[in-house]
């Protein structure tokens, strides 16, 4: 029987890994108020503070916003997934492994914990915009400045 080549065992578990950090972020995005209330520590059915109200409904845009944002990422990530852009490049595949493994453990705590917006912030940039910018990245490299020409 032959050893596995590193494809056969990164593919899926990559996608594997996205498709379970996209659904912590789904999470999140569907349940967006227990999640901003829980974070801010404000309840808006029972807040009579203006201020408090206008900063849960900010703060609720803003984790909207940046849920939608990695979705874009998520389809980069899941297009250049399914072309195969990155498919050769073990390298490339285990960051995007560790990136969406992370992701996933991290937005789940962020979750059930109620950590921070500005936690939110930080998990968003370097677990979702990171790696969908390398991978843009790596599609220039491939469709530029690739050896391989047919």
């Amino acid at each position: 029987m032959a050893p596995f080549r590193p494809e056969e065992v990164t593919l899926p578990t990559r996608f594997l890994c996205t498709t379970a950090h996209l659904i912590a972020v789904l999470t999140v995005f569907f349940d967006v108020e227990a999640f901003v209330s829980q974070a801010e520590q404000i309840d808006p059915a029972t807040s009579t503070n203006h201020a408090d109200l206008e900063l849960f409904d900010n703060r609720k845009k803003q984790v909207s916003g940046i849920c939608y944002a990695a979705f874009a990422c998520f389809g980069i990530d899941y297009i250049a997934l399914f072309l195969g852009i990155s498919m050769f490049f073990p390298p490339m595949m285990a960051f995007n492994i560790i990136c969406h493994f992370g992701g996933t453990v991290l937005t789940v705590l962020l979750y059930t914990d109620g950590w921070s917006f500005a936690s939110f912030v930080a998990f968003f940039i370097i677990f979702n915009a990171l790696p969908a910018v390398v991978e843009l990245f790596m599609l220039v490299f491939v469709t530029r400045f690739s050896f391989f020409k047919f």
